[in-house]
């Protein structure tokens, strides 16, 4: 039991006071104000360097910042370079497929059997191309973020997406073989 009551008591006298903790937090808060002026900033170059330095963080804080940032600004540049690195970030890639008003009775198929989801691992990805490469049961290929836009293409389906509003990319995904079929597609990176 002394034991047990010792390990309490050091615990206990670890966690910080309120009154640090209120100085810790006010010093975060000024931080992370300090780096969403920099977001903000006149100059371009200011937002794109303080930008690329806050994806590549470390800070979950600052790394969730920058990708709100990002996908909100209305600089086509900020949002392709953060589109590239959410999608470096990601291990698997989910496409949320929808019918088209006159699909067939064969895509309507393939969209039940899939249970409305179209989706494959990434494998790798190259920051400085911006290529990928994807794997999974006939889903093994390439793909690339150029811009806005998010291409792949696998043995069996091709998709193309253009990053629209927010965090959030549509387009089409084309399929063959025992698949065949054209589907829209919405991919969430949030």
């Amino acid at each position: 039991t002394a034991v047990v009551l010792l390990g309490v008591t050091v615990q206990a006298s670890a966690q910080p006071s309120v009154d640090e903790l209120k100085r810790n937090v006010q010093e975060r808060s000024q931080k992370v104000a300090e780096y969403r002026a920099l977001l903000d900033d006149s100059d371009r170059s200011v937002r794109l360097a303080a930008l690329d330095v806050m994806l590549k963080s470390d800070d979950t804080a600052m790394r969730a910042l920058a990708y709100e940032a990002g996908f909100k600004s209305s600089d086509a540049t900020m949002r392709a370079v953060t589109l590239k690195n959410r999608v470096a970030g990601l291990s698997a890639i989910v496409v949320e497929v929808e019918l088209r008003d006159n699909a067939s009775e064969g895509e309507k198929k393939v969209s039940t059997k899939w249970g409305g989801t179209y989706a494959f691992d990434k494998k790798s990805f190259d920051e400085k191309t911006g290529t990928f490469k994807t794997s999974g049961k006939s889903k093994s290929g390439t793909g690339q973020v150029v811009g806005t836009t998010v291409q792949f293409h696998q043995q069996y389906c091709d998709g193309s997406f253009q990053l629209g509003e927010g965090a959030v990319l549509q387009g089409t995904l084309g399929c063959r073989s025992g698949w065949e079929g054209k589907f829209k597609g919405t991919i969430k990176l949030h």
